[in-house]
């Protein structure tokens, strides 16, 4: 599924009604419904009428839409109006007139509560509203960026504080459509019902967490009314990910799954080794084996009798230095993919052996690198261009600030840019960890990841991520559909954890035990909609 921008949403919504001939009142009938079916759920829970709460514009006509479906199925509305009626215009202004027109012949009691511009007690207004059902926000739409002005912002107050669960029309009034930035206030709502496509700034923090469930109506608009041209940010669900999973025919081998070289781990750190190797085992690698300093070869396995160990001589150092060279080719001759940094330690010898690792001449195979060999990357950004094979680099907010060398501030600004920064300045595919995770290839192919939670922010659990994606590397599978597919199911693995074991105590290694039920939910994959339902089959 694509993630639009507003303007991406306005040019499909000029095509589909001036290059497709679709009547733009159809699009809103169509939206007011998929709105109203919403709002039932709350009021076959609730008593009092259905609250609604229109601006002058487009989002103001899906709400006087709503209006009149909501009371020709028997239900009490109140319309409050943030307007004057004459200035409405356009399909807006068709609606109010259809509503007066048609109201007092519906089943249900249609109110009509023009709001004036004078000062407003938000407070009384909040207690008017709290007697209703639920209060559905249609005051303003995607095509605005900034704070809302007066006497929008009180109403939205008024929203806030009125104890009514808010249905949000495409997009919560004051939440920026492009990069989910909330530069006033903005609704706190139970659900938004976007229409089309999911609004790119719905899944960025904070817009996020004002959005609630989010859910996605078809209003008619045909595919080809969404140039996909230009347009390069998918939002990934099961399906996406289902049509990406390796294929395990039943005459196959462990050959065929691909074999993992995972260079992980020192003095102390040899979980970080011992995480990723047990996770790309559980992500259907047919062989892994944990390149580990000769010295920590008694502890490298960490129990896990499948994981095969590679000694690397380390002279007692408890940390890799560098080595003879044939050491590394005979792994690379062995390997379909390497996995480099998990707890490799900041040491100058590691940094020097980290370089001798990317500087092997044409290995041709996929590499992943994480933790601290992106430390090592950031003071020496020019290794990664020597790998012959694709690259996937997996950075936290810290660490893509490091390699792009600027601020933790200017990365979270925008993450998507960020992430296609980095994929540019390392020729390589970036996979900016954190909420939400991005993923993004040179060419700028980017393709968001709307699952994860709290629980996973502990250590390990990008050690896990690593081996994820170094497994489906050695399936096969394409560096960025590897990399975007491992972070679904690693998030996924998560969320999955998290409702069975809780956020407080969730543990890396509960993410590898989860590996096996998160493919398990994707191949049972029937068509439900993760964003508006969550992970629950």
């Amino acid at each position: 599924m694509l993630l639009l921008t507003r303007a991406e949403m306005k040019a499909a919504d000029r095509k589909a009604i001036d290059g497709l001939g679709i009547p733009s009142l159809d699009l809103m009938e169509r939206a007011g419904a998929g709105v109203a079916a919403a709002v039932k759920e709350f009021a076959a829970e609730h008593a009092g009428p259905v609250v609604i709460v229109c601006g002058k514009g487009n989002n103001g006509g899906d709400g006087l839409v709503v209006a009149r479906l909501l009371a020709g199925d028997n239900h009490k509305v109140q319309v409050w109006l943030a307007t004057d009626p004459d200035e409405l215009s356009g399909d807006a202004a068709v609606n109010w007139q259809r509503l007066l027109e048609e109201g007092p012949r519906l089943p249900g009691e249609v109110e009509l509560l023009p709001i004036g511009s004078e000062p407003m007690d938000i407070g009384a207004l909040a207690g008017a509203w709290g007697t209703g059902c639920a209060v559905v926000d249609a005051l303003l739409g995607t095509g605005v960026s900034g704070p809302p002005q007066a006497p929008t912002d009180a109403l939205i107050e008024a929203m806030n504080l009125c104890g009514r669960p808010i249905v949000a029309v495409d997009i919560p009034s004051g939440v920026n459509a492009d990069n989910g930035q909330v530069p006033g206030v903005a609704p706190l709502a139970a659900v938004t019902v976007t229409m089309a496509y999911p609004k790119l700034g719905l899944l960025l923090y904070p817009g996020r967490e004002h959005a609630g469930c989010i859910r996605v109506v078809d209003i008619g608009i045909p595919p080809e009314a969404v140039e996909r041209e230009g347009i390069h940010l998918e939002l990934l669900d099961h399906q996406w990910a289902l049509l990406r999973l390796p294929p395990r025919p039943s005459d196959s081998h462990k050959g065929h799954y691909g074999r993992v070289v995972a260079v992980a781990g020192s003095a102390g750190m040899m979980g970080a080794g011992q995480l990723v190797a047990a996770s790309a085992y559980r992500a259907g690698a047919g062989l892994v084996r944990l390149a580990a300093p000769e010295s920590l070869l008694a502890i490298a396995h960490g129990g896990r009798s499948e994981v095969m160990v590679i000694p690397v001589p380390d002279g007692g150092a408890g940390r890799f230095v560098p080595v003879e060279t044939d050491v590394l080719k005979e792994a690379y001759r062995w390997a379909d993919a390497v996995a480099i940094g998990p707890g490799l330690g900041m040491e100058e010898e590691t940094a020097d052996f980290f370089a001798q690792v990317l500087e092997q001449e044409d290995p041709q195979l996929s590499l992943v690198i994480d933790a601290d060999g992106l430390n090592h990357l950031a003071a020496r950004p020019e290794l990664c261009k020597k790998w012959a094979g694709p690259v996937v680099i997996t950075p936290h907010p810290g660490e893509a600030a490091r390699l792009l060398k600027i601020s933790i501030g200017n990365i979270q600004k925008d993450r998507v840019r960020a992430a296609v920064d980095l994929a540019r300045a390392y020729e390589a595919v970036a996979v900016l960890k954190g909420v939400p995770t991005i993923i993004a290839d040179a060419e700028g192919q980017t393709a968001l990841c709307p699952l994860g939670n709290p629980g996973m922010a502990s250590g390990g659990t990008g050690d896990v991520l690593t081996g994820v994606v170094t497994a489906l590397l050695g399936q096969g599978l394409p560096a960025f559909s590897s990399a975007a597919l491992g972070v679904y199911l690693h998030a996924l693995a998560g969320d999955l954890a998290a409702l069975d074991l809780g956020e407080w105590s969730l543990l890396a290694g509960d993410l590898v035990d989860y590996l096996p039920i998160a493919f398990g939910h994707i191949e049972a994959f029937s068509g439900r909609d993760v964003l508006a339902d969550g992970v629950r089959p």
